[in-house]
């Protein structure tokens, strides 16, 4: 699997296209003066490939760029991968454009529209690259996560900015950042082919097979403690069963034989004898409802009879008081009948002051009395009838409201049984499960003792996987991918004539530097002087790593782009423009460097690539042939009419 870059490309806020070609499988020169973009086309791959900041120098880009994209090329498909400028002030964008099979480069960016994240692509990278799954644990007491690795750390390996290549501190990209540096580490083992591609599929299958060991021990040790206790166990489960009414009261047995069967029958499924009530509930609301209404009809009917007793008490008080007044007016009798004059007294006629009624109009008053008299009489024996009937009625109801209450009473008394047979019923299930338990545990033991059995060959399944992850076997396999990469770091350091090369020299995975062993004691990157050999060895220790995967065909991109590698020999203030590498030893010492770039990549090709930005720009022929641009005298990454 080959991953390269075919070309970097910004598109300007009115759409226009500049992009920078490269040939893949060989060394790419990007030289040119300072301050003319070369170092962005680094910050731009590492951008487009997902990285949560953008990283490209505030200034003529930033302002006047609307997207970046990288054509990258797997085996012959363009994976495109465009992603929006954030603008001067921005930290980055979501608005990435990715698409596979890409013939080329679209000519304006009309055609962007954000189809994924940066999640997104470098999940896709991942696949592309052909990551497989893939997971380091750390070791047992280390309190850091597992971690998958990704495109997200593959990425690290490939790229070497202005800051990083002459540091002798830091030797991997990013390495300066938090929880990099042990990223780096985490994940090389996988990189350089010391976790096989089928570890993940075996750490799942070790994780697994260690959970179902401890379960069965567990549950080992809990049939092993029933077993010790079976005898006080089964007793008490017995006395349990007969209070719950799993078994009658008077049954017993001393042996644990006995028990057991005794157990068994209490444990046998039975049928549960409910009371039979459809729904007790509404059926206790219809009776209530019946209740409230015959109260309230009994009390309608208690109010009439009221009125009606009222009514006749009342007509017998007028009936004495009219029987009273008629006497009185009867007397009218002993007065003669020509006795009409009303001034003259009937009895002694003698003249009277004031008159009297006369006698026609006490016989008409009597008349009147005699007939409300005769009605009273008249409507009496109805109003005692009534009243009769009113009783009647009333003393039916009370009945009914009697017997409602007494069905209200015997529902309620019903409800309660069946709560008390539901709560039973469940103290019997309880019951029988802790039987049931006890019994299946027992018996496990009992049969053979198969627990031991599985526990044996689940135990033989952790003992072989362990074996197959032993991480001392791994460790040994990294030393060794470790031990050939330090061996051409050796080879290219002597190429390179860097001091402390003739020695023996190793990559130090523990503290990520490079490391000379000398008769003097190891000395690492940082006890060495000079920016030359800083530079040396960071592009010798990524030459010989790329070198190896390479060989094994591991999935990280087969690129290498590196940002000013001459700034020991001409930092930027210094810029010669073309020079002939021979003149003094500051030329020999570039030329031996680049010579070496172009000589691996043809040594390797097509299998590897080398994008270098610098200021250097040699006149020999091969240098001339690997330039792939030449920015100088107005040329620039960002054309002039854009920043018009």
């Amino acid at each position: 699997m080959s991953f390269q870059i075919r070309a970097i490309a910004i598109y300007s806020n009115d759409g226009e296209r500049r992009d920078v070609r490269f040939n893949l499988g060989a060394l790419n020169i990007v030289t040119g003066a300072s301050k003319t973009g070369k170092s962005a086309l680094l910050d731009i791959v590492d951008y487009c490939w997902g990285r949560s900041e953008c990283t490209i120098a505030e200034g003529e880009i930033r302002r006047s760029v609307s997207w970046f994209a990288v054509l990258f090329d797997r085996d012959g498909e363009g994976i495109l991968v465009a992603r929006k400028n954030p603008g001067p002030a921005g930290k980055a964008s979501d608005e990435i454009y990715f698409e596979r099979n890409a013939d080329d480069l679209p000519e304006t960016s009309a055609s962007l529209v954000k189809n994924s994240t940066a999640e997104g692509v470098r999940q896709r990278l991942s696949a592309i690259l052909g990551i497989a799954e893939n997971l380091y644990v750390p070791q047992p007491g280390m309190t850091r996560l597992p971690l998958e690795a990704s495109a997200s750390q593959a990425i690290f390996f490939c790229l070497q900015n202005q800051d990083e290549i002459a540091n002798r501190r830091l030797l991997f990209h990013r390495q300066g950042e938090e929880r990099i540096p042990q990223a780096i580490k985490d994940t090389l083992p996988y990189f350089v082919g010391a976790m096989g591609e089928d570890h993940y599929l075996k750490q799942k299958r070790y994780e697994d097979a260690r959970r179902r060991l401890r379960s069965l021990e567990r549950q080992f040790v809990d049939a092993r403690m029933i077993a010790d206790e079976a005898s006080g166990t089964a007793r008490n489960l017995l006395q349990e069963a007969k209070r719950v009414g799993l078994l009658p009261l008077d049954a017993s047995s001393e042996s644990l034989a006995g028990i057991r069967s005794l157990l068994s029958e209490a444990a046998e499924p039975r049928s549960l004898g409910y009371a039979t009530m459809d729904d007790p509930s509404s059926d206790l609301t219809d009776l209530e409802q019946r209740r409230r209404r015959i109260r309230s009809e009994l009390q309608e009917l208690r109010d009439e009879i009221k009125d009606l007793q009222r009514l006749a008490r009342e007509a017998t008080e007028f009936e004495v008081e009219a029987r009273e007044q008629h006497a009185r007016l009867a007397s009218i009798g002993l007065v003669g009948h020509g006795a009409d004059g009303s001034g003259i007294c009937p009895l002694c006629e003698s003249q009277l002051d004031v008159p009297v009624p006369s006698v026609e109009e006490v016989k008409r008053s009597l008349h009147r009395l005699d007939q409300q008299l005769s009605s009273v009489r008249r409507d009496n024996p109805r109003l005692q009838g009534r009243i009769a009937e009113l009783e009647a009625r009333r003393t039916t109801l009370e009945e009914e409201l009697f017997a409602v209450q007494r069905d209200i009473t015997t529902r309620i008394a019903d409800n309660e049984r069946l709560r008390i047979e539901q709560d039973q019923f469940t103290e019997q299930a309880r019951v029988a499960g802790r039987i049931g338990y006890y019994l299946e545990n027992a018996l496990t033991l009992s049969d053979g003792e198969g627990l031991r059995l599985q526990i044996a060959r689940v135990r033989a399944e952790v003992v072989e996987l362990e074996a197959a992850l032993d991480q001392e076997a791994m460790e040994e396999r990294l030393t060794t991918a470790l031990v050939l990469v330090g061996r051409d770091i050796t080879a290219y350091a002597g190429r390179l004539q860097l001091e402390h090369g003739e020695n023996s020299l190793r990559l130090d995975r523990k503290n990520l530097t490079v490391v000379a062993d000398t008769v003097h004691g190891p000395l690492s990157l940082p006890q060495i002087g000079s920016g030359e050999n800083w530079v040396g060895y960071h592009v010798a220790a990524h030459l010989a790593l790329h070198k190896y995967f390479r060989a094994l065909d591991r999935p990280i991109p087969a690129f290498l782009m590196l940002d000013q590698p001459s700034q020991a020999h001409y930092p930027k203030e210094k810029d010669l423009g073309e020079v002939s590498g021979i003149e003094d030893e500051d030329q020999v010492a570039v030329t031996r460097l680049y010579r070496l770039m172009f000589e691996y990549c043809m040594s390797l090709a097509p299998k590897m690539q080398i994008i270098v930005a610098d200021h250097v720009d040699l006149l020999q022929d091969w240098f001339r042939e690997s330039t792939v641009q030449r920015w100088r005298d107005g040329i620039k990454l960002v054309p002039m009419t854009w920043l018009r």
